[in-house]
């Protein structure tokens, strides 16, 4: 069971299980109850104050980093509520959570996928960064966010995650609310350490309590292989439809079926990534390019202080190492639509600070329509950033 919340004491996860025990429906309703002014730590306990409930609990407590800076992620253990009646406390009772971590082993899933584990763990963070920045979309009901967030999640080979995902695709928008709370619930589960009570053969444990028997599996790993096929060319739904079928007839006859589709999915990633494979971007390899930069310039234009100025540049500079990752991921991804979307954030504070070299290339990115040409700009655009930052680091120093 967790919550999350960051520096101003504002309340930005919750698990669904968190949400049910203090009576809510939805994080909305949660986060606009204002119920994070009644949490307090008292004895090495967490204290939650509710009009008709009293828990308590043992606590972890985790220190996150995001795009949107730091935050907290609380998890709670040996949860006891006492039920206020006629202003008595009734005996304290045990509430078991049904939640588990999901535990992902990089090792191997890494070695599996041909990246080093630090690179995973990369594409890992950036992945979560960006489903924190999707929130708002997802509940808008913008399916290219789902089908882009449920590639990154088939990449990475985190089959929890990629169901509920397409769980969520087959609803209507008015009814995703639940599992969108519930997908944000698992991405807090996620852990890179082994747990103690950690089962190796929990194959089944990634399919739903709906998703028990061999058809509903069987419709899932369908269900994964045409997700795979909407970003592969195949120009119309019949041709997609004969294609599953000619992959998974290439398979012996005598293999259960849905493990032949499973196998042809896999195999389909294979061919799929080495077809599509796009050249790595090493930020490590990229030399600084000149820049012409002047914060007192920009102080006199906006007429502000020149301290407030570097003060701005800094934020920039700290903001432009996190969103550096998702612009990687979404080249990597060919997602041009997100490209464009943070070109457009970056140029403007550029813009703004009148760091006019990174407002020109980043202005560039935000309007290219050929993937190709990428590559170029993104270094360009770093080799100037990098210019940025030493020179902002030797105003530091003189």
């Amino acid at each position: 069971m967790y919550y999350g919340y960051n520096d101003n004491k504002e309340l930005i996860l919750a698990d669904k299980e968190f949400i049910e025990l203090l009576g809510f429906v939805s994080f909305e309703e949660l986060r606009d109850s204002n119920i994070i002014s009644n949490i307090t730590f008292e004895n090495k306990q967490i204290v939650i104050r509710q009009e008709r409930q009293l828990i308590s609990a043992a606590f972890i407590e985790n220190k996150l980093y995001g795009v949107q800076g730091v935050f907290k992620l609380i998890e709670l253990k040996d949860i006891e509520i006492n039920e206020i009646k006629d202003g008595l406390l009734k005996p304290k009772k045990p509430l078991r959570t049904k939640y588990k971590p999901i535990y992902l082993d990089v090792e191997k899933i890494s070695k599996e996928i041909g990246l080093s584990v630090s690179d995973y763990k990369l594409y890992l963070d950036s992945f979560i960064d960006q489903s924190i920045i999707d929130e708002k979309r997802l509940l808008e009901g913008d399916d290219k966010v789902i089908k882009n967030l449920s590639n990154l999640a088939l990449t990475l080979k985190i089959p929890h995650i990629n169901i509920i995902l397409l769980k969520i695709q087959k609803l209507p928008h008015h009814e995703r609310t639940h599992l969108i709370d519930e997908y944000y619930t698992k991405l807090a589960l996620l852990t890179l350490e082994k747990p103690d009570d950690y089962e190796d053969d929990i194959a089944d444990d990634i399919f739903e309590p709906d998703y028990n028997n061999k058809d509903k599996k069987e419709d899932i790993l369908n269900s994964r292989f045409t997700e795979l096929l909407n970003s592969v060319d195949i120009d119309n739904d019949k041709k997609k439809e004969e294609f599953i079928e000619t992959k998974v007839e290439e398979l012996p006859l005598e293999e259960p079926k849905s493990k032949a589709i499973n196998e042809a999915f896999n195999r389909e990633i294979q061919l799929h990534n080495e077809h599509n494979e796009i050249k790595k971007i090493s930020l490590d390899e990229i030399t600084p390019l000149p820049i012409s930069y002047n914060p007192q310039t920009a102080a006199d234009e906006l007429n502000l202080p020149v301290v407030l100025i570097e003060e701005f540049v800094e934020d920039f500079i700290e903001q432009a190492h996190h969103d550096i990752d998702h612009l990687l991921t979404s080249y990597y991804q060919k997602d041009m639509d997100n490209i464009h979307e943070l070109g457009h954030k970056l140029k403007g504070a550029a813009s703004n600070l009148r760091i006019n070299e990174l407002a020109d290339i980043l202005e560039e990115i935000q309007f290219c329509t050929e993937h190709e040409k990428l590559e170029g700009l993104i270094k360009k655009y770093w080799g100037h950033f990098l210019s940025l930052e030493d020179y902002m680091q030797q105003l530091k120093r003189a």
